[in-house]
């Protein structure tokens, strides 16, 4: 298992926003979070040792941890980390977004009905968001979904919207 922040930052989008560990870590570390940069890590999943072996391990990677892949202020970077994870085959990358009306117009030209190597999570915390995010993710060209419901703020009913889901992940708000 790999990270791979290409940018950090984020800024509030959604109900579950409040409880986000993203900003009390960055609180905690006297970090503006409203600040969308690049990381030193932009280009990791490329970067290659001397023998010509890429630095990072096959496997699974998460993307974009300490944001949201599909925040509107990394719309400049984002094709670039496309490329990328299209070079890395050998690798699956798993984002998690509460920006899915966003994806459409955040995919590469080639994208079709998905890359095999990327796994996309949509982030729901009530049912008001449930039914307006997962409605749009259900249509989505994407060959790997899964939910993520949390900070889960209140009871929520989801069934519909299951069909092609491959996994749903579920955290009370503590």
């Amino acid at each position: 298992m790999a990270m791979w922040n290409a940018w950090r930052g984020c800024k509030k989008c959604s109900d579950g926003c409040l409880h986000c560990y993203i900003h009390k870590g960055d609180f905690k570390r006297k970090v503006d979070t409203n600040e969308i940069i690049k990381t030193k890590d932009f280009e990791k999943p490329i970067e290659k040792l001397k023998n010509g072996n890429y630095k990072m391990k096959s496997g699974i990677v998460y993307l974009c941890f300490s944001t949201d892949f599909l925040i509107e202020e990394a719309d400049e970077w984002r094709n670039d980390c496309w490329k990328m994870i299209k070079e890395r085959q050998d690798c699956t990358f798993l984002f998690l977004t509460k920006r899915i009306d966003r994806f459409m117009k955040c995919i590469p030209n080639d994208w079709n009905d998905g890359y095999d190597n990327v796994v996309v999570c949509c982030t729901i915390e009530n049912q008001k968001n449930a039914d307006y995010k997962l409605s749009i993710f259900k249509d989505l060209p994407i060959k790997h979904k899964c939910i993520t419901a949390q900070p889960l703020l209140e009871k929520i009913d989801i069934e519909k919207y299951l069909d092609n889901i491959e996994l749903v992940v579920c955290r009370w708000r503590i």
